[in-house]
């Protein structure tokens, strides 16, 4: 009995050193298997932040860069085009509204040299005709003295005649002087007329190329929009698809990761099984 409890000692003295090793192995294992998987999920954390940082680059930048070039291409080129053609209508419908401005002023210009000149004129001939007037005025006067010293009847008759007809001569050219005056008044009065229809028309022309520009700008712009909205739209979802790809990608590759683990982890179970259960038959 004496000599065979040190050889029963001995037995489970090396029994427990064999679990002690073999639960040492496991331990190691087992911490190398959850290094391997913290691994795996910091390279997977940090591989789904990456896009989402990017994403958020791309977004910020167009607004410190003051443009849509470096996150949307397309949209930026869009933009620029639509931009340029706008330039062009605005341009074209601009000039229309102001041409019919410069028409009416080179018009009202062009009446306003033609009244200066007429009224020159007519004060030209009121000089004329008050200088005139006065010289028949003063020669009628100095002629009515001399008429005292007529004794002879037929002579006085002739003397005043004369006078007569003078008088007559200086109030036919004041007549006709009033009368040119009131045709040009007459005329001023036409005129009146043709300018406030000229007015008008020309007022509804101007609205009516204002309402063609509004409505035309207007449509472009609504056009110019969809097709940016469009644009980034399509954009959106190319970008849509590649990131869905991506995660697509990345679970899968975190999927496979996990079935390797799994399956390294149950082949060292397994061995570990068969080491305990040849260690418990040993």
């Amino acid at each position: 009995m004496v000599s065979m409890q040190p050889c029963t000692l001995c037995r489970e003295a090396r029994i427990a050193a064999r679990r002690k090793r073999v639960q040492d192995k496991l331990a190691a294992v087992r911490a190398q298997a959850q290094a391997a998987a913290r691994s795996a999920d910091a390279s997977a954390a940090t591989s789904q932040q990456q896009p989402v940082a990017a994403a958020a680059q791309q977004q910020a930048a167009p607004g410190a860069q003051a443009g849509l070039g470096a996150a949307y291409p397309k949209a930026a080129q869009q933009v620029a085009e639509s931009q340029r053609r706008l330039l062009r209508l605005r341009h074209r419908t601009t000039h229309e509204v102001t041409s019919v401005r410069v028409a009416a002023d080179e018009a009202e210009a062009a009446h306003r040299a033609a009244e200066e000149q007429l009224r020159q004129e007519l004060r030209g001939k009121l000089l004329d005709e008050a200088e005139h007037s006065a010289a028949a005025n003063a020669q009628v006067a100095a002629g009515w003295p001399p008429l005292f010293d007529i004794l002879v009847p037929q002579k006085l008759w002739g003397a005043m005649e004369e006078q007569r007809a003078a008088c007559e001569a200086i109030i036919a050219s004041k007549d006709a002087l009033v009368a040119e005056l009131r045709g040009a008044l007459r005329s001023k009065d036409e005129e009146y007329v043709r300018l406030l229809k000229r007015q008008a028309s020309g007022i509804d022309t101007l609205l009516t190329c204002m309402g063609r520009q509004l409505a035309e700008v207007g449509q472009a712009y609504s056009d110019e929009l969809e097709a940016v909205e469009a644009a980034l739209l399509q954009e959106r979802g190319e970008l849509l698809s590649g990131n869905q790809k991506e995660g697509t990608a990345m679970l899968a590759a975190r999927a496979q990761a996990e079935q390797e683990f799994t399956e390294k982890w149950v082949g060292l179970e397994l061995l570990a099984g068969a080491l305990l259960f040849g260690l418990r038959q040993s």
